[in-house]
């Protein structure tokens, strides 16, 4: 990676390129995750979408949560070393964090295989909808090492560089799911398996295009011979934490909502949040592509003691988050129903209505969640985990669980979809502070690191 290159370029036109690419890509990926809900409501029916619904939590709580955890933590700690310039210590992280990742893989790999019927019975699953989340669950556990591996090697290719090949990656993954969704549910009647199966396969095809990079003379990073050190691996997993909380408590509240939702108004409300919820994943998608641009320019500026450098990324964020969330919201709020009949293939007027006072109420959180993101990645970024911390527990379980908790018993479903708008207003004003209080004091004292 050209650390020069971040230092002294315009940082707005680096800016732009980072996040630009990133927020492409994780759109991309984000993509796939509707074609799954749109192919499998309009392939299986309303039971596989209560199913996708009941078993993604599994699969954003787990898998991708550590995925994203270590790709976050080895990206910051591998840029702060270049900027630094210490090659040597960076490509060590590195080879620590693919050790760890193939060990975490084997045992969600096992866990996935062996417990299967456990975890969707855990997850809620009964009845008729046993056997179609068993065989979801059981496939996208297969593909545990693929979806890791892929997190943590878009990382490290963004971090030297290459954030382009990164973005082509993953739109390739995703564009893959989506052909090979329509190809295993429809003309070859592959049913919930075939869907699991698609989603499995786009890691791996990600994989295979960003192996390009790895054999080039611009990359700069490799495994190296070296020792298992906790004292990095403590690092890195510090680092990753409040990304891994910020995934893993979307599986969480994802739960937590089914829960009582299906109290409220039962299964079809949960079908309801489902087509929300599967819509929301492109709004947090573009936030977190939005963190992990920022990442790398943020981490070498760091390392370089660039501490202007850091304020104007964190603006420029901030000013791209508020943007985009409010385009996003305009376009569901006037078309909100040509949205919902796309995932509604059995036009069930109930389930409509329902999704539709959900969008109203539910979407305006995310112009909060976004800026909440960008605060979390930024902490993160500096290698401050502390602070990270706070704001990813607070919005992901310390605010928005209680609030769906306690709400409803007020003012009904109406208080499922406040619960997070509420809570994530909270969680931004205690960001706001630290932010604050992070440039007043750890700045002018020269705290650098």
């Amino acid at each position: 990676m050209k650390t020069q290159d971040i230092i002294d370029n315009n940082i707005f036109k680096t800016f732009l390129k980072y996040v630009s690419f990133n927020v492409i890509s994780m759109l991309g990926m984000s993509l796939y995750v509707l074609a799954d809900t749109f192919f499998i409501a309009n392939g299986v029916g309303k039971e596989g979408l209560i199913v996708l619904n009941l078993a993604l939590p599994a699969f954003i709580g787990g898998i991708n949560a550590l995925g994203l955890m270590l790709s976050m933590g080895v990206g910051t700690m591998y840029s702060i070393y270049l900027g630094k310039n210490e090659p040597n210590n960076a490509n060590s992280v590195f080879t620590q964090v693919m050790i760890l990742a193939l060990f975490l893989g084997s045992i969600l790999t096992v866990l996935g295989i062996t417990y299967s019927k456990n975890i969707i019975a855990g997850l809620g699953a009964s009845g008729d909808l046993i056997p179609l989340a068993n065989e979801y669950i059981k496939t996208l556990f297969l593909f545990s090492f693929a979806f890791i591996f892929n997190h943590i090697i878009i990382s490290m290719i963004r971090n030297d560089g290459n954030p382009k090949l990164a973005m082509i990656a993953m739109l390739t993954g995703s564009i893959s799911n989506i052909i090979l969704d329509y190809l295993f549910i429809f003309p070859l009647n592959m049913g919930m398996f075939g869907a699991a199966l698609a989603t499995g396969l786009a890691p791996i095809i990600s994989l295979v295009i960003l192996s390009s990079h790895i054999f080039t003379k611009k990359n700069n990073f490799k495994l190296i011979k070296t020792k298992v050190k906790r004292s990095e691996l403590s690092k890195v997993v510090f680092i990753g934490i409040p990304t891994y909380i910020t995934e893993f408590s979307t599986g969480i509240v994802l739960f937590v909502f089914n829960i009582v939702i299906l109290r409220i108004i039962g299964d079809i409300g949960v079908a309801a949040y489902g087509i929300l919820a599967n819509i929301s994943f492109v709004f947090i998608a573009i936030f977190i592509g939005i963190g992990q641009g920022i990442q790398p320019i943020i981490s070498v500026s760091y390392g370089a003691g660039k501490m202007g450098y850091i304020k104007k990324i964190l603006l420029y964020a901030s000013y791209c988050t508020v943007l985009i969330s409010c385009i996003f919201y305009i376009i569901f709020i006037l078309y909100p129903d040509p949205i919902i009949a796309a995932f509604n293939a059995e036009n069930d007027m109930l389930l409509h209505e329902i999704a539709k006072q959900g969008m109203r109420l539910y979407f305006p959180g995310f112009i909060l969640i976004g800026l909440n993101i960008v605060i979390i990645s930024f902490f993160s970024a500096i290698a401050k985990p502390r602070q990270s911390f706070i704001v990813s527990i607070l919005r992901g379980m310390f605010l928005t669980i209680p609030a769906v908790l306690t709400l409803p018993h007020i003012w009904g479903i109406n208080g499922v979809w406040l619960s997070v708008p509420i809570a994530e207003l909270i969680t931004l004003i205690i960001g706001v502070r630290l932010i604050y209080l992070y440039f007043r004091y750890e700045i002018s004292d020269n705290k650098i690191c």
